[in-house]
């Protein structure tokens, strides 16, 4: 910065007035760049708001219409009314992403936030912004939903009978490791295959949603829950779909550091050439 000011404030100054004129410009500059970081952070929270909102919106909604349409068959057989929950999950999520992840990175998740952090690619500033962004989208999205849609809001997430305490804390824990583990090295991590980021993880939430319904209605996202459980007035349990979650992405954010440092691009080399 300071050899770019030289090169254009010296011509016909003196080495003293230059000094005094540089400082200043110097000052200015650094306020413009702070103003504009803030302003970028506040565009970034938007549309984590924004596309968290989309993905809640069609996922949560989407559990009113499987449960309308499938009324008669829940208490039989609930297969088809899970997969197609399952299915507004994944491809709810993919297209929160394909819309967010060019301006926020699409993190749309709480623990995903936390897992970068752990990872060392997220700040605490943003972590703080995103969370707080993600429960604000997810909080209105699931307000609609119970307005919009008749009957009783449902997807809130709790632990259902015949699952102990422990076992929905290790599902939600691992699934959410899982999800982490994928969005660092498909989406953080650069290559040929990064485009395929917002499939893939739609995707992952698809399979851990057919998993994990019958347990604990899938969180693996806690601002999802926190939604859902300000719409329903469902707080059973509440603390697992936070801890669980974080605790699991910090998991995945130490083994993408662990495989940094063992410089994991140098054991199969070659993946991203041109064959």
């Amino acid at each position: 910065m300071s050899d770019f000011l030289v090169s254009k404030e010296t011509v016909g100054e003196t080495s003293v007035s230059y000094s005094t004129q540089a400082v200043g410009i110097e000052v200015q500059k650094v306020s413009a760049v702070e103003t504009l970081d803030l302003t970028q952070l506040l565009i970034k929270c938007i549309t984590e708001m924004l596309g968290m909102f989309i993905f809640i919106f069609l996922s949560l909604g989407g559990v009113q219409s499987a449960l309308k349409t499938n009324a008669n068959e829940l208490s039989v057989n609930p297969t088809l009314a899970f997969i197609e929950i399952a299915m507004c999950f994944g491809f709810g999520l993919s297209a929160a992403i394909f819309f967010s992840y060019r301006i926020s990175g699409g993190a749309l998740n709480p623990a995903v936030n936390f897992g970068l952090f752990v990872a060392g690619v997220m700040d605490p500033i943003t972590l703080a912004a995103y969370t707080i962004a993600q429960m604000a989208g997810a909080s209105i999205a699931c307000g609609i939903v119970s307005v919009v849609f008749p009957g009783d809001f449902k997807g809130a997430n709790q632990i259902f009978a015949g699952t102990s305490v422990a076992q929905a804390f290790f599902l939600e824990l691992i699934l959410t490791a899982g999800l982490v583990l994928i969005v660092l090295f498909l989406a953080v991590e650069k290559s040929k295959i990064t485009f395929y980021a917002p499939m893939v993880i739609g995707t992952y939430v698809f399979i851990a949603h057919l998993l994990a319904i019958p347990y604990t209605n899938t969180s693996i996202n806690p601002a999802r829950s926190f939604g859902a459980s300000i719409a329903s007035g469902i707080w059973n349990d509440h603390w697992l779909f936070w801890v669980a979650p974080l605790l699991g992405a910090s998991l995945s954010g130490a083994l993408y550091r662990f495989y940094k440092f063992a410089e994991y691009h140098t054991l199969n080399p070659g993946q991203d050439a041109d064959h």
